[in-house]
């Protein structure tokens, strides 16, 4: 049986800081990835919504694949899509979707696409630590709602491992041709033409030290240096220099990105610097830091737009081919409603 691997659950959300200049890559969606947003996640502890106790006897519903869905089941499922996605589902909703559950993971274990406890676990870490949280202290939050942590852990798991098990079996036929690309962006109204051009960025990363143990007073005369250094900052040669010569300061070697590959909050910062200058001062782990725009340039390339429609095309056809699967595993499933 193959095991999948260790996940680290990354949104690509607002915000970028520049520190992550040299790895900011455009972010791609699969599955809608668990359909947990940053900011339902975060506010999540903060939604009142009425919490309850497990009924003392539960109901069985219906039998999947020799396994029970419960009253108490649904009423949870129901809850966990109020708080992480604002929707209210009715009782069939909730209990259409637990059956899809139990069907995703029964059939992609089948095909050895299966994630361990502890890799759930993991997972649900990650996401305890967007809300600011320990995942003790997440599975505390959710209680207090009347969610139990495993409800959410289910669905983690669900949607994981049949996205996995649907693009293994459906990589290879998985594809946009740019001709489909170039007719849905003619269909928007779209430049053609622009569509293959991107922005090339040719930026230096400049890091004035703060210790993490400074006190705030010291990383505010680093703010001020930081500040008018950026005020005479007209070149990127004698810049840079400049900044050299400062005490305790890092200049990245010139590093070359192309705007489809950048995040939109970064792209909008980099494409508002005009060349010479640096984007303002940013207080991070590592001290204050900015980036010098040494040269922007248009390249012959795809265009973020491009990209974008591109990856709505190829989410398109994964759904199809979800949907497609999910009936074809109901049909052949044991599903015995009481």
């Amino acid at each position: 049986m193959r095991k999948i691997g260790t996940l680290i659950v990354g949104t690509a959300v607002a915000g970028i800081p520049i520190t992550d200049i040299r790895s900011v890559r455009g972010a791609r969606i699969t599955l809608r990835t668990f359909r947990l947003g940053a900011a339902a996640i975060l506010g999540l502890a903060m939604l009142a919504l009425a919490g309850g106790a497990p009924a003392s006897a539960q109901q069985i519903l219906v039998m999947v694949q020799g396994r029970p869905i419960t009253n108490f089941d649904v009423a949870q499922r129901i809850k966990l899509m109020q708080l992480t996605e604002r929707q209210t589902l009715t009782q069939k909703q909730a209990l259409d979707q637990l059956i899809d559950d139990r069907l995703k993971i029964f059939t992609a274990q089948r095909f050895g696409v299966e994630m361990q406890a502890g890799d759930i676990d993991k997972m649900f870490a990650s996401i305890a630590s967007r809300s600011g949280r320990t995942a003790a202290q997440f599975s505390e939050a959710l209680a207090a709602q009347g969610l139990s942590d495993r409800i959410m852990k289910s669905k983690l798991n669900a949607d994981y491992v049949w996205g996995s098990y649907v693009r293994g079996r459906f990589s290879s036929a998985t594809s946009v041709r740019d001709s489909d690309v170039f007719a849905a962006l003619n269909a928007k109204g779209a430049d053609t033409t622009q569509a293959q051009r991107a922005t090339e960025y040719t930026i230096r990363q400049i890091v004035l030290v703060v210790g993490r143990t400074a006190p705030p007073q010291a990383r505010a005369q680093r703010l001020a240096e930081a500040n008018a250094l950026r005020a005479k900052f007209n070149d990127c040669d004698a810049g840079v220099a400049e900044a050299r010569a400062m005490r305790e300061v890092v200049v990245r070697d010139p590093v070359i990105r192309t705007s489809p590959d950048v995040a939109a909050p970064l792209r909008k910062i980099l494409d508002d610097t005009p060349i010479g200058r640096t984007t303002p001062p940013e207080v991070t782990r590592a001290g204050i830091e900015m980036v010098a725009i040494c040269n922007k340039r248009e390249v012959v390339g795809d265009s973020v737009q491009k990209k974008e429609v591109q990856s709505e095309l190829q989410t398109k056809q994964f759904e199809q081919q979800s949907a497609r699967l999910l009936e074809e595993a109901r049909k052949g499933a044991l599903i015995e409603y009481r």
